[in-house]
């Protein structure tokens, strides 16, 4: 994409990574800081880039990563601001060591813009493969290039694969119902297009809606092998039109959605209602301490909440949740007497 390709700009995008808007004197100090701008950049010369690049990719009809508010003028990803506590979410299991990423990666390139249209089908089937399907090259006149199984039994499903090479790394021709008619023949639900590159015309645009393809870049593909992205995932990533925005917002999600809630959720609950148990100490008879109900649960994580600035509270289902979580984690003992639990520790320091 546009924005990797200008040092400042991919910087800048780097720092916002947190979710956190900022105004332009304000990313530009922590820029410099962490190093990843130059000591050098101005103020004017960051605004002016990101507004650029913003208008740039906007007047293409695309969605731009980096957005600035017209009322504030702060910039920030193009996601719901982040307000929640930062945390150190659990590192996912790598599928895909670094060295085989960078093989893979390193043959993917070549082969999409070579002359060799073969090479290209099987390097993205080995790539497919990685991300945990059963892949079929098949290639040849009148079929597809590929199919690609999705191993997860009643949630199963078959992709049809579409590749094509452009030697200036720009593909100009591509016709989404090419895939498309092989959906039916060979039992598949979902067409997926593959290029290094594709130009994005309004009628292309259109065609890859109406006959519900998926449009993939070598750069797409790379970035869901990086990220670990599994056949389940790829369900609604194999959804009509370019995937490059759905594959970031799931990304994105992963480290500022639903499980980053439910881990700062977990560790709310579990420090502060340890530290209230730790305060009815000595204030009332053992047999008359209450355990934690879901209400009370409810009543101290969003004090904690609060208290460190979130605009939105958690859910019911959330803190119920959380509470189970503590106790098949072990730091947390249910006591259905008094339909709740009570939290064994406060946990580790974050």
């Amino acid at each position: 994409m546009e924005i990797r390709a200008n040092t400042i700009a991919a910087a800048a995008l780097a720092i916002l990574q947190d979710g956190k808007p900022r105004d332009t004197a304000t990313l530009l100090r922590d820029g410099i800081a962490s190093g990843a701008l130059p000591a050098s950049t101005t103020r004017d010369s960051l605004y002016v880039t990101l507004t650029d690049y913003i208008t740039r990719v906007v007047a293409r009809d695309q969605r731009p990563e980096i957005v600035e508010d017209p009322i504030t003028k702060a910039f920030r990803v193009n996601h719901p601001v982040d307000d929640w506590p930062p945390v150190v979410l659990p590192p996912r299991p790598r599928d895909v060591s670094p060295d085989t990423l960078a093989t893979i990666s390193a043959l993917l390139r070549s082969t999409s813009t070579g002359d060799d249209p073969a090479a290209f089908e099987r390097a993205v089937c080995d790539a497919f493969t990685l991300m945990g399907f059963i892949t079929t090259h098949i290639g040849g006149n009148g079929k597809p290039d590929g199919t690609l199984d999705a191993p997860l039994g009643p949630l199963g499903y078959r992709a049809i694969l579409e590749c094509k090479t452009a030697q200036s790394g720009v593909a100009k021709t591509v016709a989404p119902s090419e895939p498309a008619k092989f959906r039916e023949p060979y039992g598949a639900t979902a067409a997926v297009i593959v290029a290094p590159d594709i130009k994005r015309e309004a009628t292309f645009l259109a065609e890859l809606q109406s006959h519900d393809v998926a449009l993939w870049t070598v750069d797409d593909l790379i970035e869901a092998l990086r990220n670990d992205v599994d056949p389940y995932e790829c369900g609604d990533l194999f959804k009509a039109g370019p995937v490059h925005d759905r594959l970031h917002d799931l990304i994105w999600n992963r480290t500022h959605g639903p499980e980053k809630r439910a881990h700062v959720i977990r560790t709310l609950l579990q420090r502060d209602g340890f530290a209230a148990q730790r305060d009815l100490v000595g204030r009332l008879p053992w047999n008359e301490m209450p355990a934690i109900t879901l209400d009370i649960a409810m009543v101290v994580v969003e004090g904690a909440l609060r208290i460190a600035g979130v605009s939105g509270g958690a859910s019911r289902e959330e803190i119920r949740a959380a509470m189970d979580d503590l106790v098949h984690s072990f730091d947390a003992v249910a006591v259905p007497e008094h339909d709740g639990i009570v939290i064994r520790s406060a946990g580790r320091p974050k």
